[in-house]
């Protein structure tokens, strides 16, 4: 948050200092920071002309603590000692629920809700894999009360249970998300592998006295960095180990771009390129 304009930053510690985090609540729940952090990004992205596009009017910061803290909440409601919501998409479809429909803000709520969700659901290990639509579908359906409606076949599924919205939107993010798996099914020889990193996720490769160097520039946070990985050579023709495939992508950072080795072997986009294609969609959820 240090790189925030100074008017935002004095705006977020404000609304932190009123705010503090509640008790009990660690990643990968979500608790009131991490809500502040994603209010006051988008804050900053929509607002900020130096990119070439025309700068938003949005009004940041919170306008109730009080339903702020009700939906954050949500993820440890329990009844008699026992928790309500234990499975991760439960607890991701709560709290996405009550941020939605709370309007804790005085703006962007929507828009808050849908990227606070995407990074929850990513700290539990799904990846989204439908389109970007079907993400903006869903946040516009609960903010305007109409799940049973919209997604009318769905419900019908679980209307007899003790929450049916809830159960809903679980459903539907099943349905538009990958969970991440880290087996490996692939038969692939040195050279097919090279091949691949190389033609599909930028990785460039040299031999040397009988090691294979990796590198990879990646994306970080504020800068792009460099990345490198060194294996042994046994043949173009000899077949890699699921192990040795797995320690490389780990190295070159690409294990964490994409939900499953298997997407990232057949060429998938990656997480980053996804959560790209949100601005639009996170643009058009500005409230009314």
């Amino acid at each position: 948050m240090k790189y925030l304009p100074d008017y935002l930053k004095k705006a977020y510690e404000y609304d932190l200092l009123k705010t503090p985090n509640l008790p009990d609540i660690y990643s990968p729940l979500i608790n009131v920071e991490d809500v502040l952090k994603a209010h006051y990004i988008l804050a900053d992205y929509f607002t900020d002309e130096s990119g070439g596009t025309t700068a938003e009017k949005m009004l940041a910061g919170v306008r109730s603590s009080d339903l702020l803290c009700s939906a954050i909440s949500r993820q440890l409601v329990s009844n008699g000692g026992k928790l309500k919501y234990t499975e991760p998409i439960h607890i991701c479809a709560t709290l996405f629920f009550g941020l939605t429909k709370d309007h804790p803000f005085h703006d962007g709520n929507k828009r808050t809700a849908l990227l606070v969700l995407l990074k929850q659901l990513t700290e539990y290990g799904y990846f989204p894999i439908q389109s970007v639509e079907q993400f903006e579908e869903l946040v516009k359906s609960v903010a305007k009360g109409d799940i049973a409606h919209k997604y009318a076949h769905q419900y019908k599924k679980f209307k007899k249970e003790d929450d049916p919205v809830i159960e809903t939107i679980a459903y539907i993010l099943r349905q538009i998300t990958e969970k991440k798996d880290r087996s490996i099914h692939a038969d692939l020889n040195m050279k097919e592998f090279c091949s691949l990193l190389s033609e599909m996720h930028n990785v460039s490769f040299e031999l040397d006295n009988m090691k294979i160097k990796f590198k990879r520039k990646a994306k970080g946070i504020i800068r792009n960095k460099e990345l490198s990985y060194i294996v042994k050579f046994y043949g173009w023709t000899r077949p890699v180990e699921a192990g040795m495939v797995r320690d490389t992508f780990d190295k070159l950072g690409l294990t964490d771009e994409f939900s499953t080795f298997n997407r990232l072997l057949s060429g998938g986009k990656s997480y980053y390129s996804i959560i790209n294609q949100f601005e639009l969609p996170l643009r058009r959820l500005k409230d009314k």
